[in-house]
């Protein structure tokens, strides 16, 4: 039987596990991860949650006690989820198109939609790959309004000699699986403008704690994923791997205190991170330098002051037909790609935008394949998946 490379991995070691299931009674795991987290983002300032996008939403609803403005500027190309948790917040999503050069928000489009009822623009780091404009951006920004960095795909990566999520006012990570630092869930809230200390810790006094036995749920999920990731195990149990995966925005979420067991495993993971991260980034420069030159393929732009750790990395192709035959070549050499986001915002959501709006964003939602990067990605996979994309017609 082919064993098959999945699109993300587990980096958790059984070792990562015991560790984790030890210290479920251990009060104090929780800060040591904080601390941990602290160091490693280069700043003193980090509240936990039970994930990504509730850390979102924990940053909106702070946002709200300072400011009466309604708007959140949002790239038209990324996860759909941002929308959920904006709307859950009473506030109102605006967008703007992406640039075809780094995929991540366009600097202009991102200038022309701002108005006097903007609360904060969402700069979002997509598949790693830091905006190298961040600075500029906020220095640019009327006072009034708020830079949050979604950081959710991109922890370490760095722009010249400081890390992401350092540029904004607030920024937020997610540990979910398949992400950067996985601790198969989990996510928290870096603050740098010492302002929105205060309303930061008054809403998150009334985040819930999380279940008593929330600590088996997510051993079971971990052991779950690690044995799902296996890619022995994965070329014969794919079908049933692809019923748990997040394909569309959920509905809602829960807003809940991140549990020990995730605290843990994160903690554990913190150990070899060094590691995991420049895995992602010399397995996504090496695809990237081994596919360069190949005709009807777009690679993003990296710039010379940017370290990007990559979560997958993207190409495009400018026929759908080629892109199919690419999907298909690899799978059936063992390597499993991904198409992300199959629509651009305005067309998962009705944000009252005409569908033929962002153009650059429908593009890449048409024409995007993404690539494992993950530390389980070999030498060998990377030469597989170079010369199957290179040999296509």
């Amino acid at each position: 039987m082919m064993t098959k490379l999945p699109i993300i991995g587990s980096t958790c070691s059984a070792l990562d596990v015991a560790y984790a299931l030890a210290q479920v009674p251990c009060r104090e795991i929780n800060l040591k991860f904080k601390v941990g987290l602290a160091v490693l983002l280069e700043t003193g300032m980090v509240d936990t949650l039970n994930s990504g996008i509730a850390s979102f939403y924990t940053i909106l609803e702070a946002l709200k006690t300072v400011s009466s403005k309604k708007e959140v500027v949002l790239p038209a190309y990324t996860a759909g989820s941002l929308v959920v948790a904006v709307k859950k917040a009473g506030l109102k999503p605006i967008l703007c198109d992406i640039s075809l050069d780094d995929f991540n928000a366009d600097s202009n489009a991102l200038k022309g939609v701002i108005s006097s009822d903007t609360l904060a623009v969402v700069a979002v780091h997509m598949f790693g790959i830091p905006i190298g404009y961040v600075e500029t951006l906020k220095a640019g920004l009327p006072d009034s309004v708020f830079l949050i960095e979604d950081c959710c795909q991109s922890m370490a990566s760095r722009i010249q000699d400081k890390p992401v999520g350092r540029f904004a006012d607030i920024s937020f990570f997610s540990f979910n699986r398949g992400k950067n630092l996985p601790a198969n869930n989990g996510g928290c809230i870096m603050i740098n403008n010492p302002a929105l200390k205060e309303p930061v810790r008054l809403v998150m006094k009334n985040i819930l704690p999380s279940g008593n036995l929330e600590w088996l749920a997510a051993f079971l999920k971990t052991v779950l994923f690690k044995l799902g990731t296996d890619p022995l195990i994965y070329g014969s149990a794919h079908a049933l791997a692809f019923g748990f995966r997040e394909t569309v925005p959920p509905q809602d979420f829960n807003v809940q205190a991140l549990a020990n067991f995730q605290s843990a495993l994160g903690q554990s993971c913190l150990r070899k991170a060094d590691a995991l991260f420049m895995a992602r980034y010399r397995n996504g420069m090496a695809i990237l330098e081994g596919l360069a030159g190949v005709s009807g393929l777009q690679l993003p732009h990296i710039g010379a002051n940017l370290l990007p750790i990559f979560n997958r990395l993207p190409i495009v192709f400018a026929e759908d037909r080629v892109l199919q035959q690419a999907q298909n070549k690899l799978w059936q050499k063992g390597i499993e790609s991904s198409r992300m986001y199959g629509k651009a915002l305005h067309q998962m959501f009705d944000l009252g935008y005409s569908q033929a709006d962002f153009s650059n964003s429908r593009f890449l939602a048409g024409h995007l394949l993404t690539l494992p990067v993950h530390p389980g990605v070999k030498g060998k996979h990377i030469k597989t998946m170079v010369s199957a994309i290179r040999g296509l017609r």
